[in-house]
């Protein structure tokens, strides 16, 4: 019984080699594997073309067969083909050999360049990041990241550049950051990253807290300080607990950066002239205590789906 299984496996295994199912180094290994390398020479036709070939494993000059399956593996390793070129290939060489000429030319005539044309400039080679990430995300993971990351480090300082170039105010600048900080909220979704969401969100509150900065400080009390903050901790805070159960990735993006926003009065505080240091760190210490305690008594209730 076992000798006919044996049997109806190995003539299954010269089928996939016949046909070009699994590639002949493999079917060699498979075959010295179930025969223990006792397997007489048998031509293989090529599928398409009908012309036969010897097998591999056929003793070779100077070599002796015995059981030689080793002597077999290695030698199909060692004979196989460089693998086709493919459009996948022919398209990341192109894209390599255009940004290698492009930052040439804008290593030496960029500052020649009008305003518009470095902006387009900016722009092309954004858009051409984010579309390789695009079509990679599912197939080459890490190149993904790197293409993000350069997609939005192209977009955030050539942004900045050209809105300096053009004489923009802050008020500009905080406008457009905030948009982007909004097209990574929305890409992280688009992507399934967490990180994106991650630096989206406090990329908004960093922005929040500079635009708020001297509003708080025209007449700076600590309460108006808090309550900037504090409200704003609490809403992040609770769409994380109302939204753990449907998607809890995403919810613990939420309440990690509600409770950072906890903090956000005391950190914009610091470059108050007019808030007492003493006062910050006190506010300080009550809040990661009231912080640690609350996350003490909820742990099993936090390390469920916030995966800590």
């Amino acid at each position: 019984m076992e000798d006919q299984r044996k049997r109806t496996i190995i003539a299954e295994i010269e089928n996939w080699r016949r046909n070009h199912l699994l590639p002949e180094h493999y079917c060699i290994f498979l075959l010295n594997l179930y025969t223990e390398g006792d397997r007489p020479a048998t031509p293989v036709t090529t599928g398409k073309q009908g012309k036969s070939g010897t097998d591999s494993s056929v003793a070779r000059p100077g070599k002796t067969t015995g059981t030689g399956s080793a002597t077999d593996v290695a030698y199909a390793y060692a004979r196989r083909e460089v693998s086709p070129v493919t459009g996948k290939m022919i398209l990341a060489w192109l894209v390599g050999a255009f940004i290698i000429a492009g930052l040439i030319l804008l290593a030496f005539h960029f500052n020649r360049f009008q305003t518009p044309m470095q902006i387009t400039i900016f722009a092309c080679f954004a858009l051409v990041f984010y579309i390789l990430a695009f079509v990679f995300r599912r197939s080459q993971v890490p190149l993904t990241h790197l293409f993000l990351g350069l997609c939005f480090l192209i977009l955030i300082w050539g942004g900045i550049y050209s809105i300096l170039q053009l004489n923009g105010s802050l008020a500009f600048i905080l406008i457009y950051l905030g948009i982007l900080c909004v097209f990574l909220c929305a890409n992280a979704f688009v992507f399934g990253f967490t990180y994106l969401l991650y630096c989206g969100m406090l990329g908004l509150a960093l922005l929040y807290g500079i635009a708020t900065k001297d509003r708080v400080g025209e007449e700076y009390t600590w309460w108006l300080a808090e309550l900037y903050w504090v409200p704003l901790a609490a809403i992040l805070t609770g769409l994380g607990f109302m939204m753990h159960q449907a998607n809890p990735k995403w919810a613990g993006v939420f309440s990690i950066c509600g409770l950072l926003c906890f903090f956000g009065a005391e950190i914009q505080s610091l470059y108050i002239p007019d808030a007492l240091r003493d006062l910050i760190q006190l506010l300080l210490f009550i809040k990661v205590f009231l912080a640690s305690a609350f996350f003490f008594f909820t742990r099993g209730y936090w390390y469920a789906w916030l995966r800590l």
